[in-house]
């Protein structure tokens, strides 16, 4: 049990996201897209670049980060399906937030990169061929991934930042979604 303050450890973060995803990882992977898209264009930029308090990201530095997340996840599969037992490098999310200097990353444009880099990853899951699904990595900090294990990971962290999101950003609103993420018949 955690105490009361202590910040959260990596299992524990691992466990809480993992208790999200209670249904198909790529329904989930699928949907982000247009549920983010909703509240984001719904909002007027000062909303998505406030901080809910100091040290806490906003709402725009959150889309910069699931835009680079997508495009690291999307090298590990690819890396994996290349080649069962990859070695995959953690990443230091603080680092990243301050090098690619995410409070300065307009939160439009970090939505267009996820929705693309998102497409694409999911069309590349589609394409996996089911021998390739069971090819794994070894994750410095995961341990042993699969494609599998990835989108149920990668779902249940979109879970949480969407949730993080749609708090930054207060009650829904009705809003356009981008051509880009509705479906295509």
């Amino acid at each position: 049990m955690k105490a009361v303050g202590a910040p959260e450890t990596f299992d524990q973060y691992i466990k809480r996201i993992l208790s999200y995803v209670d249904r198909d990882p790529r329904r989930i992977l699928r949907a982000t897209p247009a549920r983010v898209s909703r509240r984001v264009t719904a909002a007027p930029r000062r909303r998505l670049t406030a901080r809910p308090k100091p040290g806490k990201w906003s709402a725009g530095e959150i889309l910069s980060h699931l835009a680079e997340v997508e495009m690291l996840w999307g090298y590990r599969l690819r890396a994996i399906v290349e080649k069962s037992g990859q070695k995959l490098l953690g990443m230091d999310q603080d680092a990243w937030a301050k090098n690619s200097r995410y409070r300065r990353i307009d939160p439009r444009r970090a939505l267009e990169t996820f929705l693309a880099i998102r497409r694409a990853n999911l069309e590349f899951l589609d394409g996996v061929p089911r021998a390739a699904r069971r090819h794994y990595g070894s994750h410095s900090q995961f341990g042993r991934l699969t494609v599998d294990r990835i989108a149920t990971l990668m779902a249940g962290h979109d879970l949480n930042h969407v949730r993080q999101i749609e708090a930054r950003l207060g009650p829904a609103r009705k809003g356009r979604t981008p051509a880009s993420v509705k479906k295509r018949g």
